[in-house]
Formats: C-alpha cells, structure tokens, sequence
C-alpha cells in the first residue's frame, strides 16, 4: 500500500513538473503559433463592432508586425500589390474595415507549420488562412507564409506572402 502510494505520488509530481516547464518556458513553436491565432482572432470583426472598435483593433493588429513589414499580395481574383510598412499596412486595414460591402469579417489560420531558423531568432509559419464574409456562403481559403523574428523578446512578422498554388507556368496550346 504504502509503496503503490508513492509511485502515485511521484507520478504526479512528475506531471506537475512537466506541466510546469511547459507553461513557464514555451516552445518558440507554440508561442508562434498561439501568436498567429490571436492575431486571426484581432483581424476578425463584426458587424455589431462600432468604428472606434474596429479603430483600436487595427492599432492592436499592428502590433504583430515590425515597422518595415513586406506584404506581398499576388492572389487569383486580388490585383498584385505589395504593402510595405507598418502605415501602409494600417491605410488597408481601415480600408477594408470601413467596407460598407463586407459588415462582417471572420479569419482563421488553419494548419500551421512553424520551423525555426538555425539562429532561432528568425522563423516561418506556412499555413491556410479562411476568411468568411457576414452574410455570404462561401468562404475565401488562401495559404500564406509567414516569416518572422524575434524582436525584443515578442515573434513580430517582417514578411507575408501568398503562396501559389495549382498555378500554370505556361500555356497549354490545343492543337
């Protein structure tokens, strides 16, 4: 009895010893992607959120990038456009949040893959966005890349690129 108790014992606090490492020192993985995910969660709105809302979710939204963020924007149905910079960035997302057209928008990251520099200050996350329009059926589904870095102590991204996919390199011709 008294050695069955102890096996226990020790068992839980072997548990509670690895849980406790985990929470108090996090994988530069799962900081990312928890990261990621929140900031799906900031760029979500809805249409009951009032403008000052949306205003100060935007602010809070470009705290995830560093000042000279690239964005490149290269998508079927999107013209080509790249954002550079933190402004550029805040100019678009109070465009899109002031779109009388789309009330509603719901964003999510779906299947993320961190892999980590061999520096381990630097990083990419591949993975598939969703965004669903309110009031639409259909959703919009786009894989992207991510790279980021540490910047005093945070995971901040400098790039973000879509990735094509399924795209032609060149014409077939019918003959």
């Amino acid at each position: 009895m008294q050695k069955s108790f102890r096996l226990v014992f020790a068992a839980v606090l072997i548990g509670l010893g690895i849980w406790s490492w985990r929470t108090l020192f996090p994988s530069p993985e799962y900081v990312i992607r928890s990261r990621l995910l929140k900031l799906a969660r900031t760029a979500s709105f809805d249409s009951t959120d009032r403008t000052v809302s949306k205003g100060l979710k935007i602010y809070e939204l470009l705290d995830y990038f560093t000042p000279d963020v690239v964005i490149s924007l290269n998508a079927r149905g999107i013209e080509v456009h790249t954002l550079n910079g933190r402004d550029e960035l805040q100019q678009a997302a109070l465009a899109a949040a002031n779109n009388e057209a789309a009330p509603g928008l719901k964003v999510e990251f779906l299947d993320i893959n961190v892999t980590l520099g061999p520096d381990r200050q630097t990083a990419m996350a591949s993975l598939t966005g969703k965004a669903t329009v309110a009031g639409e059926r259909d959703f919009w589904v786009q894989e992207f890349n991510f790279m980021l870095k540490k910047v005093k102590g945070k995971w901040l991204i400098y790039r973000l690129e879509i990735v094509k996919v399924l795209s032609r390199s060149h014409t077939v011709r019918r003959i």
